[in-house]
C-alpha cells in the first residue's frame, strides 16, 4: 500500500546539524515541511536552525545522542507532543569509521563504529515503528552508503556497518509494509 504523509508534512532528522542530514532538512525545509534536526553538536545545530526557520518557523532542533534509545524516545514524545506525530524519520547520523587492515583496527573503533552506523539505525527504527503503526502511515529512511555494497580494503568496520544498514532497511521493508511504513 502507498503511504499517504499528512498534510502537515513532519520530517525528524537525526545528524541533521551537517553534511548531508543539513541538506536534507535544507531541502523539506524549503518544501514547506516541518523539520526537526537532531544532533549532538548544540551550536551548529543552533546554527541550522536558524536556517531552516527562514523557511518554516516551525522547525526546531533537539539534542539527542542516538547511542542512547532514551534520547530517541524523548525525541519521538516530544514530536507528538509539539506535531502531533512524524510522517519521515530520517536516520542519518553516523561516522566515517577507522582505515586500517583488520588486524590493526581495534575492537574498540569497530564497537564505535557499529554503533553509530548500525545500532544508531537500528534505535531509530525500533523507537518510530510503534508511534507508526498508532498513526497507520510512516517513512523510514536510513542513510547508508555504496561502502555496503562495494567493500573498499581497509574500510571492514564503516563497509559492515552499511551493510548491516542496507539488510536491516530491506527486511524492515517487507516485515512493516503491511501497516503502511
Amino acid at each position: 500500500p502507498k503511504v499517504k504523509v499528512s498534510h502537515d508534512k513532519r520530517i525528524f532528522i537525526t545528524g541533521g546539524a551537517s553534511g548531508l542530514g543539513k541538506a536534507i532538512a535544507i531541502k523539506y525545509a524549503n518544501q514547506g515541511y516541518k523539520v526537526c534536526i537532531a544532533d549532538i553538536h548544540d551550536e551548529r545545530g543552533q546554527e541550522t536552525l536558524e536556517l531552516l526557520k527562514t523557511h518554516n518557523p516551525e522547525c526546531f532542533y533537539i539534542h539527542c545522542d542516538i547511542t542512547q534509545f532514551k534520547d530517541l524516545e524523548a525525541v519521538k514524545s516530544a514530536l507528538v507532543d509539539r506535531w502531533g506525530g512524524v510522517d519521515i524519520v530520517v536516520n542519518n547520523a553516523g561516522v566515517a569509521g577507522t582505515a586500517g587492515p583488520i588486524e590493526d583496527v581495534s575492537l574498540t573503533d569497530w564497537d564505535w563504529v557499529l554503533n553509530i552506523n548500525l545500532m544508531g539505525v537500528v534505535r531509530g527504527c525500533k523507537a518510530f515503528t510503534p508511534l507508526f503503526k498508532e498513526q497507520g502511515q510512516g517513512y523510514f529512511v536510513n542513510i547508508a552508503s555504496a561502502a555496503g555494497l562495494i567493500n573498499a580494503p581497509q574500510m571492514s568496520s564503516y563497509n559492515a556497518s552499511k551493510a548491516g544498514v542496507i539488510s536491516l532497511s530491506e527486511t524492515l521493508k517487507l516485515e512493516l509494509e503491511s501497516v503502511n511504513i
